[in-house]
């Protein structure tokens, strides 16, 4: 029987940081890994050297290789809600995957306002509507009283809100799916 080697030890640590991935994807890479580092063995020391540099721990290379497989799931699902959460865990390590998830964030909170002007227009159609002030235009809703002057819109509200609301939550989706690729393909 033969001594294992540090390879073996490494992709030994590996696999068990790997254990949330499906168990083929784990002994794929494990086998990927182990050949990439017996190979640069074989190459002398110094090769050996620079691969486990580059590889870097066990644990941190099983993270990247998780966090890979978590969002190129997420870029395939329907809903945003995966997707949204595997961007804003990178966020800690990538500003750009920060600012698209609080900016996705913000386009649904904007899509979620929309929806209740949508809905509270019928229900409470004196304190919701785009008003004509002396100052320009006022959007007034549910607690402010409306301003004097003639309501712009009228029931017109609805559809445009529920138009603005879509607009918000499918281009909050696209930020979302374009920093997912952006990510992936690295």
């Amino acid at each position: 029987m033969t001594e294992p080697t540090e390879a073996d030890a490494y992709v030994r640590k590996l696999l068990w940081a790997l254990q949330s991935l499906p168990h083929e994807d784990r002994l794929n890479i494990a086998a990927e890994i182990h050949s990439h580092l017996s190979e640069s063995a074989t190459a002398g020391r110094d090769a050996a050297a620079r691969a486990y540099e580059k590889l870097g721990p066990p644990h941190l290379l099983a993270r990247r290789f998780v966090e890979e497989y978590e969002l190129a799931g997420a870029l395939h699902r329907a809903a945003p809600g995966r997707l949204l959460l595997a961007i804003l865990s990178r966020g800690s390590r990538n500003v750009a995957a920060l600012g698209a998830g609080f900016g996705a964030v913000l386009c649904y909170v904007f899509a979620l306002t929309f929806l209740v002007v949508a809905a509270a227009k019928p229900v409470m159609p004196a304190n919701v509507g785009l008003w004509r002030t002396g100052d320009g235009a006022t959007l007034a809703g549910l607690v402010a009283v409306p301003p004097t002057g003639a309501d712009l819109l009228g029931l017109w509200i609805i559809p445009v809100a529920l138009a603005a609301a879509i607009g918000c939550y499918l281009f909050g989706t696209q930020v979302l799916r374009h920093r997912a690729r952006h990510l992936l393909g690295r």
